[in-house]
């Protein structure tokens, strides 16, 4: 996987040197960046261990390339939706939250071994962990005599992080931030419903809720799940997540079909080169880019063609390993080939 990920990243470095300014004089990041996946992806894992970390790579590969929304679609072959849902979900959950949202269950076993995603909303949760990254942000972190907790859980007015109502009442609720004590919000909200909020005070410990359009930078990604493929390229889930599940609500966006760029990934498709990133690119602007990823035993072609609707619906039907010397790519595989590439115009 990690060898995978240098050689795309090496061809990355190296391709760069024939874009030129005016290649990349138009904006080219896209207003929102989601994955489709299927509910089979684990169908050539051995055991619970192996889908687990397979999902994980899926996972640590979206927050790298801050992909927005996950949206699983079901195979009837092999409906592993649910499962697939809620490790995306856990490894996307800052870790402080995880006992209150995910009871500890079976499933979960082998969810520990998945990497930390190491993205702004997940604090750091170790002392050393903690002197590392006040070494690269020190402007962003209080020292513990004058910030709220200890060294492992340092925080400062203005600060944002994500939390979980733990007690309501009419005039207000108290949200844990994975901080000494707990924090107060003079808003009234459901119990165990995730929230992120603004840090307003220390002593006592107060905050107010924020919306995700007042969160700068990469704050994870939502999940969602469809019952077919199409239903997710017309951005309809069918039993899309709600707030009383404790976890992201962002649903799949309905926004016209002009507003959306779809794009395949295929071993059929036309070879992600540099100017087929540039069209790409070009077009990607302000609009929100799906990306749909196909089985190990079952291509993009074979769903679309089950489910009796045009592979037209696609405007790129892509190849990101062209050449490929196995005889299948798999799905963890294909999803950092494709955004790797991909980076190079969505940035």
């Amino acid at each position: 996987m990690y060898i995978l990920l240098f050689l795309i990243t090496f061809w990355i470095f190296a391709s760069k040197s024939f874009i030129t300014k005016k290649d990349i004089q138009s904006p080219m990041k896209p207003r929102s960046l989601s994955l489709i996946i299927p509910s089979s992806l684990t169908i050539d894992a051995k055991d619970l261990r192996s889908k687990t970390l397979k999902i994980g790579q899926i996972a640590r590969a979206a927050s790298v390339f801050c992909v927005d929304r996950i949206i699983i679609f079901r195979d009837p072959g092999l409906d592993e939706a649910d499962f697939i849902e809620k490790i995306l979900l856990y490894a996307e959950t800052p870790q402080y939250l995880r006992k209150r949202i995910f009871p500890l269950t079976n499933d979960l076993r082998y969810a520990g071994a998945i990497p930390p995603l190491r993205t702004p909303h997940h604090p750091v949760a170790t002392t050393n962990d903690a002197s590392e990254s006040s070494k690269a942000s020190a402007e962003g972190v209080k020292a513990a005599k004058g910030g709220v907790g200890g060294a492992e859980t340092m925080t400062r007015i203005g600060e944002i992080r994500a939390g979980v109502v733990v007690r309501t009442h009419e005039t207000g609720s108290w949200v844990d931030l994975g901080l000494e004590h707990t924090a107060f919000l003079g808003t009234s909200l459901r119990r165990n419903e995730r929230v992120d909020v603004k840090i307003t005070s220390e002593t006592p410990l107060k905050a107010v809720p924020v919306s995700r359009s007042e969160i700068t930078g990469y704050w994870g990604y939502s999940v969602t799940k469809t019952d077919l493929l199409s239903s997710a390229l017309d951005g309809a889930p069918a039993d899309a997540r709600t707030a009383d599940d404790g976890v992201n609500t962002n649903d799949v966006p309905t926004n016209p079909p002009e507003d959306k760029l779809l794009i395949a990934t295929s071993r059929y498709g036309k070879p992600l080169n540099i100017d087929l990133l540039m069209k790409v690119g070009a077009e990607c602007g302000t609009q929100d880019v799906l990306i749909a990823f196909g089985a190990p035993h079952k291509g993009i072609f074979e769903y679309m063609r089950d489910e009796g609707t045009p592979i037209s619906r696609f405007d790129y039907m892509v190849n990101s390993v062209p050449g490929q010397g196995t005889e299948t790519i798999r799905v963890e595989e294909a999803v950092v080939a494709t955004l790797a590439t991909l980076n190079i115009v969505f940035r």
